[in-house]
């Protein structure tokens, strides 16, 4: 694996892998060598449309692997701020094209869709013991603090445990163009918690090197 994009939808989150290494920009991405392969960087902004219009501009790349990072939610009561989710599949929790589809199913394309079981196993083989909860990650086009919202989407996704407003998109621009992805997300606050709103501002003052180390982690096991 020589060639890895790392998509981030915020700047917050761009600037916590650009700090790690020495990238240079060129035409609206930046580049860096980073243990001997070529990774490219690129800010997606937020949502289902974003992350798939980066994930098209890294596909277009040629690249291995599409990493989409950053920060979720976290809608499993077993999860804290700062736990790291390295999705095993991916699913949007907000679709809905009638049936025979299944809720969050695109018409013509799957439910789910998987990360290379081979990609997963290197990752945890080569981090720390428990460093990654691995499972369903969920993505929607909203920041979810809703508690009935939350009993909706565990109800039709009970083993999911995160969400976000990007990988399932990030997901299905890959599948269509045949390039192996990986989302990777630390939680920023718990969903339905009394605390979640202040939990999510003070995320980068509390855990902003989890963020960082995360990504390297990951890069060194690829």
């Amino acid at each position: 694996m020589k060639k890895i994009a790392i998509i981030t939808a915020m700047q917050s989150e761009f600037n916590a892998v650009c700090s790690q290494y020495d990238f240079s920009c060129d035409n609206g991405v930046a580049r860096a060598s980073v243990y001997g392969k070529e990774i490219l960087l690129i800010k997606s902004g937020i949502g289902k449309v974003h992350g798939a219009l980066a994930a098209a501009k890294a596909c277009g790349e040629n690249v291995d692997l599409v990493i989409t990072t950053g920060l979720a939610g976290g809608i499993d009561a077993s999860l804290a701020q700062g736990d790291i989710v390295l999705a095993q599949k991916v699913c949007y929790h907000d679709v809905w094209c009638g049936a025979p589809n299944a809720k969050g199913q695109v018409q013509d394309m799957p439910l789910y869709y998987e990360t290379p079981q081979e990609i997963l196993q290197r990752c945890v083989k080569n981090a720390p013991d428990n460093y990654f909860r691995l499972g369903l990650t969920v993505t929607g086009d909203q920041f979810m603090t809703d508690p009935a919202q939350l009993r909706e989407v565990k109800a039709a996704f009970p083993a999911a445990l995160a969400t976000d407003m990007e990988s399932a998109a990030i997901a299905q621009a890959c599948y269509v163009n045949h390039t192996p992805f990986m989302s990777l997300r630390i939680i920023s606050d718990v969903v339905g918690k009394p605390e979640q709103e202040e939990q999510y501002n003070a995320f980068w003052q509390n855990v902003p090197h989890k963020a960082a180390e995360m990504v390297d982690t990951v890069l060194k096991s690829l």
